[in-house]
């Protein structure tokens, strides 16, 4: 019940640990913790609040609230947990146990992973058991010993049986039949055996058992199932405790069975004993403190799959009431378990909102994949619901949630964020939820941008306007002029680009739009101000463009928000790579580097880090590193964002396998991008310019001179079209290179003259240096 459950086995441990009361207040809660942190483990008292969090204890009250991504959040629990593990380990050589690790939580999994890797160096002997369909990251480790356990051979089961009949003989052919269908299973070989033994067929005669009648009369449980429930059978007591213990889970407590039990304390004390006598389950601790675990999953199974239909809805429907009313934790703390109970129970109603519930907790600690199991189980009943508004306000709180944790596990293009968001749109409308809209919205622009529709893009930016000014909603006005400024850059439409980004920074309210960030994880002035700088660099303003990204640079640093810094280092980095100042690339790309392994966000600095470090080390001429890193920052970028602006990446790479001496190599890249950008709905433009400038280029390298001349000029029409002086001016530079070649110096000059001469600022820059030294050549 508990496989998506994040940190579920550590949080039982910690509050079998700490003894908490059922209405223990939370002071005294974090004096417990406090006490066991600092104290027992010698930890630092700043450990505290984030062992608090994952056992869902308020701790702002007392130790302040921190401002922390969470990522960072939920690394820094990682790290803490393992630190605890360490320290024990320091004090003293230790030893833990874990068992049926296939069914451990995704995090709890991460979790294992750090400590397998810091227990190398740790006197900690860590063993766990797992089917071997479970495929550890860690079992190639040098330190790490895998042990296949087979099955026994007969002489092994022969002991088990031994060691149960206390050392008396079965009849030699019984105990054949024992060994031959239990087949090497050691809990099929004990609950054989003890099938057999409690069924009454056979006598102690003191030093070995004989049949109580004939062999024939003896009734030998063909499969695993039917011993288990042989046993439970022969007495009703023992099998009704077990059902119930059984629809519970594999573990339940004495206070919880006993409010489920609807008998008296006497006949519950008397049957739970006899489970515990019968070897079918362990207890540990005392009533009314005490736990009960069923020996095996089969156990379980075996006393569940034993319950008639009807009897485990009313159970499952006692457990979500006992839970709900008796132990009101629960709803916080653990909803998927509420919601397993009333999913069990036929009530698909009640049980959508625990799921919900689940889901977007999991979503806080950055437990995504539990996250996204959780709400999809909403999902799956959601549709067994009578069609009506409420039904459908059920499934917006799921569907929304849901589209932001595959937005976060699988990134801006995956087709999950496209399928949970579409659907929801069509609801928040309906519902009139204009609170649902952000969301959603952003979800489904940024998904079509990563797939360069970005007619589709510009539609729903439209719509999200259209909404905004309608209803007079000032947040979802200032999201829509931010993805009608991106989606107009990414068209090459630079100058209506610019308009929507100017409206965005003039509408942000520092106060009010603060929040904005950490629903989008990119602030929308970073992001209009990012956007604009680089339109001003194409509309032939060079300096006007440092200005701006300045700005945004000293915006998103006040701001403040971990990502919205690194996507504002990295991708604002983008100016400098147009200016060919690698330097300047490279300042940027290591502070975002830092702040990405900090605050554990992977796509700042494994996706853009890597692939802008690669450019700058292409424009420095270390041209071996940068090729290699940048054909696998491609690869990169397209996991996390789809196709979007992969063809300038690739010109860019081509560009540098030129210059390495690979002209072939170079070529097909860049036709490979030529022809990418002319495939039917391919919407993407603003690179388009200098794709085809650079293709001249290597043509013109090439020989192929008439070929070149006609890449130059399609280059020249589309920066003119959109108004690109920056893109225009570096194409003319290269046709006029061209043509002066070719002797014809006064079209080269009547060429060049005008776009420089249009510029009034940047001339420090290598585009404007480069035209002005061909000037004075033609001149």
């Amino acid at each position: 019940y508990h496989v998506n459950s994040a940190f579920y086995p550590t949080i039982d441990n910690f509050e079998r640990a700490l003894k908490f009361n059922r209405d223990e207040t939370v002071e005294s809660k974090l004096d417990k913790l406090e006490a066991l942190i600092v104290t027992h483990y010698g930890r630092p008292l700043s450990d505290v609040r984030f062992i608090a969090s994952m056992l869902s204890i308020p701790y702002d009250a007392r130790y302040g609230a921190l401002p922390m991504s969470p990522q960072k959040f939920k690394y820094e629990t990682l790290r803490i947990l393992v630190d605890l593990c360490e320290a024990t380990a320091r004090n003293q050589p230790s030893v833990m146990l874990f068992e049926d690790w296939h069914w451990a939580d995704p995090t709890s999994i991460e979790v294992m992973d750090l400590l397998i890797d810091r227990a190398r160096t740790v006197p900690l002997l860590i063993v766990l058991t797992h089917r071997p369909e479970f495929q550890p990251k860690w079992g190639g480790h040098g330190h790490v010993t895998a042990l296949t356990l087979s099955k026994l051979t007969r002489a092994q089961s022969g002991a088990i049986v031994s060691k149960l009949t206390g050392g008396k003989a079965l009849p030699p052919e019984l105990l054949k039949q024992i060994l031959s269908k239990a087949d090497g299973v050691p809990l099929y070989v004990e609950e054989l055996t003890k099938a057999i033994l409690d069924s009454g067929e056979l006598t102690d005669v003191g030093d070995y058992y004989d049949y109580t009648g004939t062999a024939r009369g003896v009734t030998i449980p063909a499969t695993l199932k039917d011993s288990l429930m042989a046993r439970l059978d022969r007495d009703q007591a023992v099998k009704e405790i077990a059902q119930i213990g059984a629809a519970i889970g594999r573990e339940f407590s004495y206070e919880v069975i006993a409010a489920v039990f609807q008998y008296s304390e006497a006949a519950l004390d008397s049957a739970l004993k006899q489970l515990t006598e019968s070897g079918l389950a362990f207890r540990r601790g005392t009533p009314p403190e005490a736990s009960y675990t069923f020996k095996h999953a089969l156990v379980q199974d075996a006393a569940y799959n034993s319950l008639l239909k009807s009897r485990r809805q009313e159970l499952h429907t006692r457990i979500a009431q006992v839970l709900e009313v008796d132990f009101p934790k629960t709803k916080d703390t653990e909803p998927e378990l509420l919601a397993h109970h009333l999913t069990a129970a036929g009530q698909a109603d009640a049980a959508v909102g625990y799921w919900q519930k689940a889901g977007k907790l999991a979503i806080n600690r950055l437990a995504l994949r539990e996250a996204i199991s959780h709400l999809s189980q909403g999902m799956q009943i959601i549709g067994t619901l009578t069609p009506s508004p409420a039904r459908d306000v059920k499934e917006l709180d799921l569907r929304t949630p849901l589209g932001t944790a595959w937005l976060a596990f699988k990134g801006w293009g995956a087709p999950e964020v496209w399928s949970s968001f579409h659907p929801a749109l069509a609801l928040a409308k309906s519902l009139g939820r204009g609170d649902a809209l952000l969301p959603i919205y952003l979800g489904l622009c940024v998904y079509l941008l990563c797939h360069c529709r970005l007619a589709e893009s510009l539609d729903w930016s439209n719509e999200i306007l259209a909404s905004a000014e309608g209803s007079g909603d000032l947040e979802l006005l200032v999201v829509g002029h931010r993805a009608t400024c991106i989606t107009y850059f990414y068209r090459g439409d630079f100058n209506e680009s610019r308009e929507h980004g100017d409206q965005v920074i003039a509408l942000y309210d520092e106060k009010k739009h603060h929040h904005l960030a950490n629903i989008m994880n990119v602030d929308p002035k970073t992001s209009a101000g990012l956007h604009n700088s680089l339109g001003a660099w194409m509309l032939g303003y060079p300096e006007r463009a440092l200005q701006v990204s300045a700005a945004t640079e000293l915006h998103a640093h006040r701001r403040g928000h971990p990502f919205d810094i690194g996507w504002a280092l990295t991708f604002g980095a983008l100016v400098w790579n147009l200016r060919c100042e690698p330097e300047q690339i490279l300042l940027r790309v290591e502070e975002a580097e830092r702040l990405g392994r900090t605050h554990r966000l992977p796509f700042i600095s494994d996706v853009l880090v890597y692939g802008f470090r690669a450019i700058a080390w292409l424009r420095e001429g270390r041209l071996e590193e940068g090729i290699r890193q940048l054909h696998s920052g491609i690869e990169r970028w397209r996991t996390s964002a789809g196709e979007l602006s992969v063809p300038y990446y690739q010109a860019l790479l081509a560009e540098g396998l030129v210059v390495s001496g690979d002209l072939v190599g170079g070529l097909r890249l860049i036709e490979e991008s030529v022809v990418q950008i002319a495939r039917p709905g391919w919407e993407e433009r603003w690179y388009v310019a200098e794709v085809l400038r650079l293709k001249g280029w290597m043509l013109q390298k090439q020989g192929t001179v008439d070929a070149a001349e006609q890449s130059y000029c399609a280059s020249l029409d589309v920066a003119r079209e959109q108004q690109a002086k920056s893109w225009e001016l570096r194409t003319s530079t290269n046709l006029a290179g061209l043509w002066q070649s070719q002797g014809k110096r006064k079209e080269a000059y009547e060429l060049i003259a005008p776009i420089y001469n249009w510029f009034t600022e940047g001339f420090e820059t290598k585009d404007l240096k480069d035209a002005k030294a061909l000037l004075e050549e033609l001149g």
